[in-house]
């Protein structure tokens, strides 16, 4: 039989799978993880409430420097752009910025999904998270 804890990260998983998909659900996991982590006192739940919560940081912090990473590229490039003044090196330096771009959110969205169902199954197994 399952606790009440267990059911509740069970819902934080779905959650982060969903948020994998559509972000800002990842927040409500995050702060249903945290409401739990002060009522668990079984060890093995406390590493699958751990693991949730590194799961959000990694995943926002990723996103953050990406946002911030893009800004502090386009907007001096579409300044250079609008001046006239954008040797080719640099558009084929941007092109390749852009592809690793795409890369990055794409191996964010793997990161959460894939980690997401990996402890997802140790749980339903009654099992801790090991490694974080």
């Amino acid at each position: 039989m399952s606790s009440r804890s267990e059911e509740n990260l069970r819902i934080v998983y779905i959650l982060y799978m969903v948020g994998a998909f559509f972000g800002a659900i990842m927040f409500v996991g995050v702060i249903l993880a945290y409401i739990e982590r002060g009522k668990i006192t079984d060890r093995w739940l406390e590493s699958h409430v751990e693991k949730q919560i590194r799961i959000f940081w990694i995943w926002l912090i990723v996103l953050v420097v990406l946002v911030v990473g893009t800004i502090a590229v386009v907007f001096p490039s579409v300044f250079a752009l609008s001046s006239g003044d954008f040797p080719v090196g640099v558009v084929a330096g941007l092109g390749v910025l852009f592809a690793i771009s795409l890369l990055i959110p794409l191996g964010l969205f793997l990161y959460v999904l894939i980690t997401s169902i990996q402890s997802l199954k140790c749980l339903d197994r009654g099992e801790s998270i090991e490694s974080f």
